[in-house]
């Protein structure tokens, strides 16, 4: 079968390489020089910097990602790695001295003894969340389907609660609750929005020690976090040279602007040449709304599939700075990954983002240091940082390219109170704003991290109502994240392909 691939980030690379490995012809189409999407490396004089994944997950031995790319003879390199979180008057940086698999838990007793009690109830409720997890990935045998029904009992009256009801739950301080629900205020969503179940999937404890053990009774049971030696862009380069020698092929620097439908199927598209390409199977990937309103066009869609795209939230975007330096950030970091927050009000923080207020990286900023993975990136003898927050696709007030200068320096001077004097050691520095990612990702908004994780939200299911088209990609049904992008595809090819 002829398979036309629109985009060669992660999910149409990944369905590209399932369907090569089966014998199909397949031709990806991708705007940029190079695949990867937002997982492609930005290169700016003479040093090299990531864009999107941080810490990856699915990546180590026996997790989902690994297995894929050991079935198709990919061996990326991996090395394990943690993060830190600085919040505005208290800060969980991992001690040296390991303090075992709960050493949050006991921190948080003594910053906060009157939630002693609250704090213990989570970490009971959090063993019976990754006991329910390990097995719903056993084998469904009939034992293990009773086991399953029965560690879910446990936590079955915490399964309807928001992040927000569940971390109230447990939890009296505000202080306690943003630390837990802090990572929503990055995903655009509001606390009372997101599922209760998701405050353990976004804060598996070994996220924040690497030293906390993954096997329990000789068996892979947490999940683990890492970064790929020689960075990120490792992953889309060799599923590419896995598409391309297996006789696929991916045409760079060309534009798809339409997919061609008649009598309700896909039947190619149209490049931005004019040019017309027959094929059997489209595979759309990027923005939800552009793809099908623009490339596809709403009046192929059905009522159902139209009011997703009308309900739906992408996510917003995100005010980057990369930056080289002239000395080793890690002087002053134990982790090459550090959130900081700089309020407690969640709600606030994520109403303003959606009115289009920046908050200047007041409410919080990331600091990451990609070469102490991936020392290549920089210059002998320099380093690479960079500085982002969550902001606004398109300003209330003003606009990116007028203010990206002033942003940044505001930005550089709060990144100080980790990096001291950090405005006197760079070398280089490239602003990436909304505008430039739009750019980037051919998305009209730019949506940097897939779709909110709002209860219940129906995002644009891989299957669409055009027959012989499906979707892919981080706003597609399975969200974004890199495990999830890869995964959903492998689904979505699952779903075109059914094994008979």
């Amino acid at each position: 079968m002829k398979i036309t691939i629109i985009g060669a980030g992660l999910g149409g690379l990944t369905f590209a390489a399932e369907a090569v490995r089966d014998g199909h012809e397949v031709v990806i189409y991708d705007k940029n020089s190079k695949p990867g999407g937002v997982v492609a490396l930005l290169e700016h004089e003479g040093y090299k910097f990531e864009q999107g994944p941080l810490l990856i997950g699915d990546m180590l031995p026996g997790e989902p990602i690994y297995d894929f790319l050991a079935e198709l003879g990919i061996n990326l390199e991996t090395v394990r790695a943690d993060r830190d979180i600085i919040m505005p008057d208290y800060h969980m940086i991992t001690p040296a001295e390991y303090g075992g698999p709960y050493w949050r838990r006991e921190r948080l007793k003594e910053l906060f003894p009157e939630d002693s009690k609250g704090i213990d109830a989570y970490y009971r409720f959090y063993d019976d969340v990754m006991h329910l997890r390990f097995i719903a990935g056993e084998k469904p045998t009939l034992v293990n389907k009773i086991r399953l029904a029965l560690a879910f009992l446990k936590i079955k009256k915490y399964s309807t609660m928001s992040a927000d009801e569940l971390t109230r739950h447990f939890f009296k301080s505000e202080k306690i609750r943003a630390l837990y629900n802090g990572i929503w205020a990055d995903f655009c969503a509001d606390p009372s929005e997101a599922e209760g179940l998701g405050v353990v999937f976004t804060n598996f404890e070994t996220a924040f020690d690497k030293r906390i053990p993954l096997e329990k009774n000789g068996k892979k049971y947490y999940p683990g976090y890492c970064y790929i030696k020689g960075g990120c862009q490792k992953l889309p380069e060799a599923l590419a040279d896995y598409v391309i020698s297996h006789g696929g092929k991916i045409v760079y620097n060309t534009v798809v602007d339409k997919v061609l439908v008649e009598d309700g199927a896909a039947k190619g598209i149209r490049l931005s040449t004019g040019e017309e390409i027959s094929a059997d199977m489209v595979v759309g990937c990027g923005a939800g709304k552009d793809f099908f309103e623009n490339t596809v066009g709403r009046e192929h869609l059905d009522d159902e599939y139209r009011q997703i795209l009308d309900s739906f939230r992408p996510m917003e975007a995100v005010f980057m700075l990369h930056l080289g330096v002239d000395f080793d950030p890690m002087e002053h970091l134990r982790a090459a990954l550090v959130y900081c927050y700089g309020m407690y009000d969640l709600h606030a923080a994520t109403e303003k983002l959606r009115s289009g207020v920046y908050h200047e990286g007041n409410d919080g900023y990331l600091i990451f240091v990609p070469s102490e993975h991936a020392p290549e990136f920089a210059p002998e003898g320099k380093h690479c940082v960079t500085i982002y927050t969550v902001a606004p696709d398109t300003l209330a007030e003003g606009d990116w390219e007028s203010k990206k200068q002033e942003y940044a320096e505001k930005l550089i001077k709060l990144a100080e109170r980790q990096l001291p004097n950090l405005s006197e050691h760079i070398t280089t520095m490239k602003i990436m704003t909304a505008r430039d990612y739009s750019e980037y990702t051919h998305m009209k908004k730019s949506s940097f991290g897939g779709v909110v994780p709002i209860k219940g939200q129906k995002n644009p299911t891989h299957v669409t109502p055009v027959s012989g088209l499906y979707f892919v990609g981080q706003q597609s049904e399975n969200a974004g994240g890199l495990g999830n992008v890869l995964g959903g595809a492998r689904a979505a090819y699952k779903k075109a392909f059914p094994k008979k």
